[in-house]
């Protein structure tokens, strides 16, 4: 259940707000979708190895009843450090109900999307390993649950474009030498 936490948030990656977060992605730019992240207590150990960060793909879609997500690297090579990060992003993540407060202040929509999600007696998650990441399943056993799984993944999804937005502008940018 952790896992799926740390690993969507992972993805740096909402249409709506998150309920009770008052943060509404469609309002961010994407350098502030980008800062969220760097600065979310549990996403930051994502953005610690440039060259992971580089190789993480995302994608999400509602299904029937909830939706599916995943989240790998491109890279085979970068198994060892996703499979590292993602251990210590479920770390992090189990320490979210006894972080002070301003520490959850700073926590991501993708994390207090997912808190809010655990929260609910009305949907479940299955983590799925595949050769190259992760794909995850949450499911509604409620109309009130899937409709909460589909407004997360459409958040999810407007959250990972912001940040994709923000790394393909960050490569644009002309390199500063260091002479």
């Amino acid at each position: 259940m952790k896992r799926v936490l740390c690993t969507v948030a992972a993805i740096m990656l909402a249409t709506t707000a998150f309920a009770g977060t008052g943060s509404k992605v469609d309002d961010m730019t994407p350098q502030q979708a980008m800062e969220k992240m760097t600065n979310c207590p549990v996403c930051s150990v994502w953005m610690a190895d440039p060259a992971l960060g580089a190789s993480i793909r995302h994608g999400v879609g509602a299904t029937k009843n909830g939706y599916a997500e995943v989240l790998m690297t491109n890279n085979e090579s970068m198994m060892p450090a996703f499979m590292k990060t993602a251990a210590e992003c479920e770390k992090r993540a189990a320490g979210i109900p006894t972080m002070a407060q301003d520490q959850k202040d700073k926590l991501c929509p993708m994390c207090v999307g997912h808190m809010t999600l655990m929260g609910r007696n009305d949907v479940t998650f299955e983590n799925i390993p595949t050769p190259m990441g992760i794909m995850m399943v949450g499911t509604g056993s409620t109309p009130e649950g899937v409709k909460a799984l589909h407004e997360y993944a459409a958040s999810s999804k407007a959250f990972g474009d912001k940040m994709a937005q923000a790394g393909m502008e960050k490569a644009k940018e002309p390199m500063k030498s260091k002479m």
